[in-house]
């Protein structure tokens, strides 16, 4: 392996550990060593991807809304009504969650604001979805409501079904609720 790709390799491995350790112990609770050690690299090693703890939580801030914003516009651009499109999301963040549970963790569990001072729901993500029902409600597609409510309606189940989920309360895979949760959610927001 070249030196450039096993040291792009280290930096993943770095970052996949620090948001598994940041979701499991928390971002205050981890330490850079910490890190090192799950990671199985040195701490040098760390430093010379990141300056810093907090360097590495902005980076996986960055890409976790990247990831989820490119699911939701996955769904949206693949379906042919705004039903698909609703089911098409509820679908996607489900799938996400079962492919990439710590992604949707650190997404919903860390406290981001504490760490970087942007909170997550004015992400771009979450202003996707606002944007999504603004539009489909402008077009006659979902009841007339405020666009933020209509994106929280939106997400509110499928995100309870993934905490369920991992608090062991629910078994199964996620995705086999998704056309029944998808429904649901049409049914509320259709006009």
């Amino acid at each position: 392996m070249r030196r450039k790709e096993l040291g792009e390799q280290t930096k993943r491995t770095i970052l996949l550990t620090a948001k598994k350790l940041f979701v499991e112990k928390g971002y205050f609770n981890t330490t850079i060593r910490d890190i090192a050690r799950a990671a199985g690299v040195s701490t040098g090693a760390v430093y010379h991807h990141f300056e810093s703890k907090e360097e590495i939580a902005g980076f996986i801030y960055r890409e976790t809304l990247e990831t989820i914003k490119e699911s939701i516009e996955d769904a949206i651009e693949s379906g042919k009504t705004a039903q698909d499109r609703v089911k098409g999301i509820v679908r996607a963040l489900l799938e996400l969650a079962e492919r990439d549970r710590y992604t949707m963790e650190y997404a919903l569990y860390v406290k981001h604001r504490e760490i970087l001072d942007i909170p997550v729901c004015s992400a771009e993500p979450f202003d996707l979805l606002k944007e999504f029902c603004r539009r489909e409600i402008k077009l006659g597609n979902l009841k007339d409501m405020d666009g933020e409510v209509c994106a929280v309606c939106l997400t509110g189940a499928p995100v309870r079904l993934m905490q369920l989920k991992w608090d062991g309360a629910l078994k199964g895979s996620l995705t086999k609720y998704a056309e029944e949760i998808g429904e649901c959610i049409w049914n509320s927001l259709k006009r």
